[in-house]
């Protein structure tokens, strides 16, 4: 029997188009993209940043604000094929109880209403391929309530929502469409927080995630590239959990309160 190096994902001659390709999770995605072979084009408001990660890791880059439908248009038109479209992108303008109007509109219009029109002006490119898919990047923030969090968790969910609708409008034309939820992962946000201190960012989130510990980019990226293969072709409309095993946890985490009571 001959066993095949790599089994699952080998994404030479597919072209790929990420949103949000110069953020820290992005540049990840995009260099796990091109490493298995695919022409990557990210898509991204940063032109500084947008420009450095395609040069580190042999992609192209392609300015796009999401919240302006001429900035939409004005990329598409300069698609020739597109494979799969990775929808990573997203506004974090969120002041919980305290956030205003503007916040929400601005959230919404960038990680909601900017990614759906994006995959209407791509529809025809991705009709087009042989085995297309979107990928909507959403977060563990859409099915739980969290402490003064009231507008990125909304825009998740509602994300989630759309990634139904879209995969069953979408079957017509041969385009397969997921959700891939994070949980929390190490990034910039991260950092800031914490100072940089990815230890401390371990014990104090380590108890949320069944394995202890919050994620690399660089599983994040492997995770949705598994979502970009021929073989996950009969996934359509699901949300798929790469987020350490936070979705399967209760309050209690992964403390034991018996054990407490009984002490």
């Amino acid at each position: 029997m001959t066993v095949q190096s790599n089994f699952i994902t080998d994404l030479a001659n597919k072209i790929v188009l990420v949103t949000g390709g110069a953020t820290h999770i992005g540049q990840a995605v995009v260099s796990e993209l091109t490493t298995l072979g695919a022409e990557v084009i990210i898509a991204d408001i940063n032109e500084t940043l947008g420009r450095q990660v395609a040069a580190a890791t042999q992609a192209t880059y392609e300015y796009l604000d999401l919240a302006n439908d001429d900035s939409i248009q004005a990329l598409v038109s300069k698609l020739k094929h597109v494979d799969i479209l990775v929808n990573l992108a997203c506004l974090y303008e969120d002041h919980g109880s305290q956030s205003t109007r503007s916040d929400w509109l601005k959230t919404f219009n960038v990680t909601v209403f900017g990614h759906a029109a994006l995959v209407q002006a791509c529809r025809p490119l991705l009709k087009a391929s042989s085995d297309a898919a979107v990928i909507n990047i959403s977060s563990v923030s859409a099915r739980i309530a969290q402490k003064e969090r009231w507008v990125y968790p909304a825009s998740k969910a509602t994300l989630e929502q759309l990634t139904k609708s879209m995969a069953l409008d979408l079957a017509a034309d041969h385009i397969r469409v997921h959700a891939l939820s994070l949980g929390w992962t190490w990034s910039v946000p991260m950092q800031m927080i914490s100072g940089d201190d990815r230890p401390k960012t371990d014990r104090v989130a380590g108890r949320f995630h069944v394995l202890g510990r919050i994620a690399d980019a660089s599983e994040v990226a492997q995770a949705l590239s598994l979502l970009c293969s021929p073989k996950a072709k009969l996934l359509t409309g699901s949300t798929i959990h790469a987020d350490g095993g936070y979705h399967t946890l209760g309050p209690e985490a992964t403390d034991s309160p018996i054990e407490e009571l009984s002490a």
